[in-house]
């Protein structure tokens, strides 16, 4: 009983300390306590081992296990004693003391009583760190083993649901940049002061250095807080003189770079899927800064009659997002959709498009395809990474500070490999969703069903595949509703009846047209609506070009505009 009472409150120091450590690497309201605590509490826990030393019993398991207990206690405390140092320089000097301070509470009572560790002490403690370390070791050639067995089986699911990763692993080639790239790379360049790569891969790096560019940064900030305006749902642009003011000058190099990009291929990014989280991919931030410059710029010469400027502005904008589509990462897809999105709501006040509603129905099996494309890309990746036989620091996130190099190297290398493994499992499980024709016909798109996977195998590493499928398919109803108000003004100004039409979208969603011919007005009212299309959860009330619930109408430019254009 004695020594059940000594060692409790040093396990409960050794413990506590250790808690405190771990939450202080997450939240910064334990620094201040964790810096206190290691000035003072190691001291006390040398203190404390040292009398629970004194009240050992004779029996050896009784004593190997204290020792145990004890030395795993103080293992994990000085691990992340060194993992603190090492991420905090400033604290240091208060580590340092409170290691010394521990150090003279054992060695001054000793040299004072003349009483050292015996032996027989000596070697309990030997046989306790062979048993932790053991104990360690094994902990993690089980997790290990684990993790492989996790990667057995998500090849094997891939392989079930028809979407082997060795075929598809021949499929993966890299991509090279095209004529269209240049276009791009100068129109990046000069109007909103973008590098044509991401910051911070190997191929932005290659790029020239860029300037500050106060003007493009203006012009971006008045672009954005224009486009934070919402317009009467009409054809005419009625804009303010200062408005149009702001890119008046900067017009001329627009419209000659829409030209450019307009003469060529869409532009592809080099990239190479082999080189897994460190792919080249496009410079996202500049493409849409691009993008809310040509919507702008669209209307603001809309607004002076120059309907053919504008279309050109558009066409160069979608232009980009073709080339987003051919790059091989979800993000990418999931941008040219946000582009997709933010161009539509402006097209609608040109002519209808000859192949407009055939180009949607092209489009809506396409980009299934390619985010069930994406979602393998990604697993694959993560499979390659899991596979590995040890972790590689350059290859993968790092740790967070908790831990120091050497225990980060061990401990955050088999978590990673974990989390690479379990995401890509749920992605066979995710893809196996997607490609069931069944989930579209679910109010919530299979949500219930992606969800329960993730819950039940969360992960860090896997992508938000329910909010980019209903992304993708809230855009493309709102590409169909701007369609559709366009063939309305070409039918009203042919005589011809505006008719409701099935939505080629989504099963058992309908568009319900309301036209004044008279008026020269059409409302849109989407009935069949999935309660996540209602409850605005991947969008907001001003996505839309007009309100789905048909409570306003397009008003045209009287007399309405042909569509022989």
């Amino acid at each position: 009983m004695k020594l059940v009472l000594r060692a409790f409150p040093l396990w409960l120091i050794l413990g506590g300390l250790s808690c405190l450590l771990a939450r202080a690497a997450h939240e910064e309201a334990f620094q201040s306590l964790a810096s206190g605590a290691l000035f003072v509490l190691p001291a006390l826990a040398v203190w404390l081992t040292s009398r629970a030393v004194a009240a050992l019993p004779e029996r050896r398991s009784w004593r190997i296990g204290f020792w145990v207990v004890t030395v795993g206690g103080w293992a994990v405390l000085l691990t992340l004693t060194q993992g603190r140092a090492e991420s905090r320089v400033d604290e240091r000097p208060i580590i340092l003391s409170g290691l010394v301070l521990a150090a003279l509470a054992a060695i001054w009572p000793a040299i004072k009583a003349r009483s050292f560790p015996s032996w027989r002490v000596l070697g309990e403690v030997a046989v306790a760190l062979v048993i932790v370390a053991l104990t360690c070791g094994t902990a993690v050639w089980i997790f290990d083993a684990r993790t492989r067995s996790i990667v057995t089986r998500a090849d094997a699911r891939w392989t079930e649901i028809g979407m082997p990763m060795a075929e598809f692993e021949k499929t993966l080639t890299p991509d090279r940049e095209n004529a269209g790239s240049e276009a791009v790379r100068q129109a990046l360049r000069e109007e909103v002061n973008s590098l044509f790569y991401k910051n911070g891969t190997r191929a932005a790096q290659r790029e020239p250095a860029l300037r500050p560019s106060p003007a493009a940064a203006q012009r971006i900030k008045d672009a954005s807080k224009f486009l934070a305006e919402k317009l009467p749902p009409s054809d005419d642009v009625h804009l303010a003189p200062e408005s149009i003011a702001r890119f008046e000058p900067v017009g001329a190099a627009l419209d000659a770079d829409y030209r450019r990009i307009l003469a060529n291929a869409p532009a592809t990014w080099a990239s190479d899927p082999h080189d897994g989280f460190f792919i080249s991919v496009p410079n996202f931030l500049g493409i849409r800064h691009f993008a809310q410059i040509t919507a702008v710029d669209s209307l603001r010469r809309l607004s002076t009659g120059d309907e053919d400027g504008a279309a050109r502005a558009l066409g160069a904008g979608l232009r980009l997002r073709d080339g987003l589509r051919e790059n091989p990462t979800l993000v990418s897809l999931m941008i040219a959709v946000a582009v997709d999105a933010l161009l539509s709501s402006k097209q609608v006040r040109l002519p209808a498009a000859e192949d407009g509603l055939a180009s949607l129905a092209r489009d809506v099996p396409l980009l299934r395809t390619e985010l069930l494309r994406r979602v393998q890309i990604e697993a694959w990746v993560q499979l390659r990474m899991a596979r590995q036989a040890r972790y590689d620091p350059n290859e993968a996130p790092v740790s967070d500070g908790m831990l120091p190099g050497w225990a980060t190297r061990v401990v955050d290398g088999q978590w990673y490999l974990r989390q690479f493994a379990v995401s890509a499992l749920n992605g066979a499980e995710h893809a196996a969703i997607l490609k069931s024709p069944a989930t579209l016909a679910l109010p919530d798109m299979g949500a219930s069903l992606h969800n329960a996977i993730s819950d039940a195998n969360p992960t860090i590493m896997e992508a938000n595949v329910v909010r980019a499928i209903m992304r993708i398919h809230a855009t493309l109803l709102l590409r169909e509703q701007t369609e559709l108000i366009r063939d309305a003004r070409a039918r009203l100004a042919a005589g011809r009846p505006v008719e409701s039409r099935d939505s080629v979208v989504l099963p058992g969603v309908r568009w319900e047209l309301t036209a004044d011919a008279e008026k020269g007005t059409v409302a849109t009212r989407l009935t069949g609506a999935p309660p996540w299309i209602v409850k605005n959860e991947v969008t907001n009330n001003d996505f839309w070009t007009l309100p789905i619930d048909g409570s306003e109408a397009w008003q045209f430019h009287l007399p309405a505009r042909t569509a022989g254009q």
